[in-house]
């Protein structure tokens, strides 16, 4: 194979490969966190979602607590981009929190009750 064609591969495997950014852990209150992942074009939302969840499990192992997920919200952000945020809490065994979570997806319309 000469290296022109080789050259030409590469460049195509690199430019095909997607690319997957996470943001830092953020705390957003006692024991809750929040962190966002996105993936470009490229790149799968579901490998977006997995370091989202991946970042979130490493900061509850590192605290020596286990990850709770709170919510999840993917959203489109860019031309082609996907976020995903997870909200989560990392908490010990025995906090009575602790629990299998109740997962449900969120409504794609809401409609608000102003009567009063």
């Amino acid at each position: 194979m000469s290296r022109k064609v080789l050259w030409t591969i590469v460049t195509i495997a690199v430019a095909l490969t997607g690319c997957v950014s996470t943001s830092s852990v953020l705390e957003v209150g006692r024991d809750t966190y929040s962190v966002s992942s996105t993936a470009d074009q490229n790149a799968s939302a579901s490998s977006a979602r997995e370091k989202a969840y991946l970042a979130g499990k490493e900061k509850c192992n590192k605290d020596g607590k286990l990850f709770q997920m709170i919510h999840e919200k993917s959203e489109r952000t860019g031309y082609l981009d996907t976020t995903i945020t997870v909200t989560f809490r990392c908490l010990d065994k025995q906090d009575r929190e602790y629990q299998r979570p109740e997962i449900r997806t969120a409504p794609t319309t809401v409609i608000e009750d102003r009567r009063k």
